[in-house]
C-alpha cells in the first residue's frame, strides 16, 4: 500500500536532511542580483541570484539578507560606491537554508566589495580595449588619456546652438539650464532638449537614439551637451557602455559631459569633452562666449590703435608737404606768371599772321566758289534745253503729225492687242479727226 505523508512531515524532512548535510558549511558563489527589495527599517533585504548563459538564465535562487547581515549591503555600497541593485555581479558568502513554509533560499552573511569593483573595471576596460581596436584611426591613447576624433574638433567661436540631452524635470537638466540662462553676462543660447533616461535598463537605448537623431539634423547645432546629476556609481553604468562611447568619440560636432560629480568619469567622458557636472558644462559654454567677446574688444582695441597711430603718421606727412608747399608754391607762381606773359606776347604776334592768313583764304575759296557755280549753272541751263526739245520731239501732237495715230478704248491709251475688248467701241485718234469704231474681228500678223 501507498504510503502518504502530510506535506508538512516532507518539510521536514527536507529540513532536517539539508540541515544535517549543510548546517556547518558556508559557500562563496559569484552571482547576478535582480529583484532586489530592501526593506532598511526592518534591515532585510529579499532578492533573487540568477546565473546566465549568454542572455538565458540557467540557475536561480531565492536570496536574503537579515539583520545580522544588512550592514555588509551598506558597507559594500559605501565601499563601490554602487547602489545594490538589479544587475550587478557580486561575489558572497552564504548558508543554505529551508524553511516550511518560505521554502529554500541562500542566506547572505557576507558580501566581497572588491570582487564586484574589479567586476565593474574589467568591464570597463574590456569596452575600451574593444573601442581602441575597432576605431584606431579615431580612438587612440596616448600618454595615458584617450585622443579621439570628436576630441579633435574644432570649437565653433560661438557655441549658442546646443542639442540637449538630460531626463525631463532632472536635477542635471534644471542646474544646466540655471547655470546657462542667468549668466552674468546676459548671453542668449537656443537649447533643444532631447529628452532620455540617464540611468537604468532603457538609458542606453534612448540616449543612442537621441544620439543618432542629433546627428542626422547636426548642421543645426554647435554643441551637444550631455548632463545627469549625481547618484552612486551604478547609476552611471549606461555612459560605460561600448555603442554611447562610440557615438561620442566619432560624433561629428562637439559633445560636452557633464555627468555626475567631480569624482566621477565614465568612459562617456573619456571620449568626448568632460566638464565633470551639470552646471560646469553651462559655465563653459557661457567662458566661450565670453571669450569670443574679449577677442572682439580686443580686435577693435588694435584696430582702434592702428587707425590712430595710421593718421599720426598722416598729419606728420601732411604737415611736411603743406611746410615743402609754402617754399614751393611762390617760386613756382612767379615762373608761370612769366611763361604766361610770354605766350601772350606770342599769341598777340602770331594771332595777326593767322587773321590775314585766313582772310586771304577765305576770299580764295569764295572766288573758287563763285567760279564753279557758275560752271554748273551753265551745264544746266544745256541740259534743260536739250530735255526741252527731247520732249518737244516726242509730245502726241508731234507724233501725229507725223502721219501716226492713236487708239482709245474706255479713254485709255492702247498699246497691245491684247488690251482690247471686242465688245466695247475703240475711238482712233488722227491729226485732225478722230474715227469711232467697232470690232469685229481681232487677227495676229502671220
Amino acid at each position: 500500500m501507498t504510503r502518504r505523508l502530510p506535506l508538512s512531515i516532507l518539510a521536514s524532512l527536507i529540513q532536517e536532511t539539508i540541515e544535517q548535510v549543510f548546517e556547518a558549511e558556508t559557500f562563496w558563489v559569484i552571482a547576478e542580483i535582480t529583484d532586489v527589495k530592501k526593506y532598511p527599517q526592518k534591515r532585510w533585504c529579499f532578492l533573487k541570484l540568477i546565473e546566465k548563459n549568454k542572455e538565458h538564465i540557467v540557475t536561480e535562487m531565492q536570496g536574503v539578507l537579515w539583520a545580522n547581515a544588512f550592514a555588509e549591503l551598506q558597507q559594500f555600497e559605501r565601499r563601490t560606491g554602487q547602489a545594490f541593485a538589479d544587475g550587478l555581479e557580486i561575489s558572497c558568502r552564504v548558508a543554505v537554508r529551508f524553511h516550511p513554509r518560505y521554502g529554500l533560499k541562500l542566506e547572505i552573511l557576507e558580501i566581497d566589495s572588491a570582487f564586484t569593483l574589479g567586476q565593474i573595471e574589467l568591464q570597463r576596460q574590456q569596452t575600451l580595449y574593444l573601442l581602441l581596436r575597432q576605431y584606431p584611426s579615431h580612438i587612440q591613447l596616448v600618454d595615458g588619456e584617450y585622443i579621439t576624433a570628436n576630441k579633435q574638433l574644432q570649437w565653433p567661436k560661438v557655441l549658442q546652438r546646443i542639442a540637449l540631452i538630460a531626463a525631463s524635470g532632472s536635477d542635471g537638466e534644471r542646474d544646466f539650464l540655471q547655470e546657462l540662462q542667468h549668466n552674468a553676462y546676459g548671453y542668449d543660447f537656443n537649447v533643444q532638449v532631447f529628452t532620455a533616461s540617464v540611468q537604468g535598463q532603457q538609458a542606453v537605448q534612448e540616449i543612442t537614439a537621441q544620439l543618432d537623431e542629433i546627428r542626422q539634423q547636426a548642421s543645426s547645432f554647435d554643441v551637444v551637451a550631455i548632463v545627469r546629476g549625481g547618484g552612486s556609481n551604478t547609476d552611471f553604468a549606461a555612459f560605460d557602455h561600448f555603442e554611447i562611447a562610440r557615438r561620442i568619440a566619432l560624433f561629428p560636432i562637439p559633445v560636452f559631459t557633464g555627468i555626475g560629480h567631480d569624482r566621477n568619469t565614465s568612459i562617456a567622458d573619456m571620449m568626448g569633452w568632460q566638464f565633470k557636472t551639470p552646471t560646469k558644462v553651462a559655465a563653459a559654454l557661457v567662458a566661450v562666449s565670453l571669450q569670443f567677446d574679449s577677442d572682439l574688444m580686443q580686435l577693435n582695441q588694435q584696430l582702434t590703435e592702428a587707425v590712430e597711430d595710421r593718421m599720426a603718421g598722416m598729419q606728420q606727412q601732411l604737415q611736411h608737404w603743406q611746410q615743402k608747399l609754402s617754399l614751393l608754391v611762390p617760386h613756382r607762381l612767379q615762373r608761370q606768371r612769366e611763361r604766361l606773359h610770354d605766350l601772350q606776347l606770342l599769341i598777340d604776334r602770331s594771332s595777326k599772321d593767322q587773321w590775314k592768313m585766313a582772310h586771304d583764304a577765305l576770299q580764295q575759296t569764295q572766288l573758287r566758289v563763285k567760279q564753279s557755280w557758275q560752271h554748273q549753272l551753265r551745264n544746266q541751263q544745256v541740259m534743260l534745253e536739250q530735255t526741252s526739245r527731247l520732249i518737244e520731239q516726242v509730245s502726241p501732237d508731234k507724233i501725229l503729225n507725223r502721219g501716226f495715230a492713236m487708239i482709245l478704248q474706255n479713254d485709255r491709251i492702247i498699246t497691245d492687242a491684247s488690251q482690247l475688248d471686242k465688245d466695247n467701241p475703240i475711238q482712233t485718234v488722227l491729226k485732225n479727226k478722230t474715227i469711232h469704231s467697232h470690232i469685229s474681228d481681232i487677227r495676229s500678223h502671220e
